[in-house]
């Protein structure tokens, strides 16, 4: 009796934690070398965590880059990549799954400010031009600040910045992930990978 008490508490715990909504805040920067830093904070401010990307000391740098050289080694390889992704029905689930999340994502400021050119003006033309006009109407139905701005400069340039606060409420993407994780496609997906693995310590 009492283990069966004991668990619907820990269920209704955990359900009243995951109804706490999260915050992120991510600012980005594209001056030369980019520069990224994003805050994630839960639980009204009790728990919180920032990632920093940017320039590094050297001896961080080389860290770095060697935390990387390790990640390549345990790869998985690309024909794994694209046989995963030939799963079927795996797209349609990943795009579902998306789609539902950005659902429950709640977009509080947004704010993004670029400037992008390629070598040749009329590329420019041919590549900022659609995104402007998108950059229209999506201005003319949201209260959020984005510009794209072409360069004519006849050289390649992206820089810029970026800057959004965004809330989620945890509890509402509990039942996405738990279709797509439990779906065919996905559980076919995670038997290749863990063949393919298998097979490389092998």
């Amino acid at each position: 009796m009492w283990a069966v008490v004991t668990l619907c508490s820990l269920i209704l715990v955990v359900v009243l934690l995951l109804c706490v909504p999260l915050d992120v805040v991510f600012d980005v920067e594209v001056y030369g070398r980019p520069k990224f830093r994003m805050r994630l904070t839960w639980l009204f401010g009790l728990v919180s965590k920032e990632v920093r990307r940017g320039r590094e000391r050297p001896e961080e740098e080389a860290r770095l880059i060697e935390a990387k050289r390790k990640r390549r080694e345990r790869r998985i390889t690309a024909r794994t990549i694209f046989k995963i992704l030939r799963t079927k029905g795996l797209l349609r689930r990943l795009k579902r799954l998306v789609k539902d999340v950005l659902s429950c994502v709640k977009v509080r400021e947004l704010r993004a400010n670029f400037r992008v050119g390629l070598d040749n003006p009329a590329d420019t033309a041919l590549a900022v031009g659609p995104i402007g006009v998108a950059t229209v109407f999506l201005r003319s139905s949201c209260p959020h600040e984005i510009e794209v701005w072409p360069s004519f400069d006849g050289e390649a340039v992206f820089e810029g910045y970026s800057y959004g606060e965004l809330r989620l409420w945890p509890i509402q993407v509990v039942i996405p992930f738990m279709r797509f994780g439990f779906s065919l496609a996905t559980i076919r997906a995670v038997k290749i990978l863990v063949s393919a693995k298998w097979k490389r310590k092998k």
